[in-house]
C-alpha cells in the first residue's frame, strides 16, 4: 500500500512540474501557446494503473489544473474527466501501447478540449489563434508518449503489478 502512495505522490509532483511549465516557462516563450501535459497523464493512467486509482487521480489533478486557469468553475475537470472516460472506452477498440496512437491521441483530445472550451466559455478565444492552436496540438501528440512512459517507468520503479 505505501508503493503506490509513493506512486500516486510522484505523479502529483511530476503533475506539478508540467503546471509549471504550463503557467510560467511556454507563455514566457510564445504567450498563446498551450501544451497539455496531462493528456498524456490520462493516457499512461489508462494504460498502466486501474481504473480505481487512475480516475481519482484525474479528478484531483484536473481540480489542481482548474487552480490555475481562468476558466469556469468545474469546466476543467469535467473535460478532464470526459477526456479520461473517452479513452478508457476507446480502450477496448484501440490499442494503446502504440506511441503513433498516443501521439494522435493527444492531438484529438487537445483540438477536443479547446473546441469544448470555446462552445462552453466564448468563441472568442478561438480568435486568431489558429497557430499557436496547431503547435499546441502538435506539441501535446509529442508530448503524450513522453508522459505515458513516465507514468509506465514509475509503476515499474515502485514494482506495482496490476493486471
Amino acid at each position: 500500500m505505501l508503493k503506490v502512495w509513493k506512486f500516486q505522490i510522484s505523479l502529483f509532483g511530476i503533475l506539478f512540474v508540467a503546471i509549471l511549465m504550463e503557467a510560467t516557462v511556454i507563455p514566457a516563450v510564445w504567450a498563446p501557446l498551450r501544451v497539455d501535459f496531462f493528456i498524456g497523464m490520462i493516457i499512461g493512467q489508462i494504460i498502466f494503473v486501474p481504473f480505481s486509482q487512475g480516475f481519482p487521480f484525474v479528478i484531483l489533478g484536473s481540480l489542481i489544473l482548474q487552480a490555475f486557469s481562468g476558466a469556469r468553475l468545474g469546466l476543467i475537470p469535467l473535460l478532464y474527466i470526459f477526456i479520461f472516460l473517452a479513452i478508457e472506452v476507446l480502450k477496448n477498440f484501440i490499442y494503446l501501447e502504440n506511441a503513433y496512437t498516443q501521439a494522435l491521441l493527444g492531438i484529438f483530445f487537445y483540438f477536443l478540449f479547446v473546441v469544448a472550451m470555446a462552445f462552453l466559455s466564448d468563441f472568442s478565444y478561438l480568435k486568431g489563434t489558429t497557430s499557436p492552436l496547431a503547435a499546441g496540438a502538435v506539441l501535446t501528440g509529442c508530448l503524450s508518449p513522453m508522459m505515458v512512459y513516465i507514468v509506465g517507468r514509475l509503476q515499474t520503479v515502485y514494482e506495482l503489478e496490476y493486471e
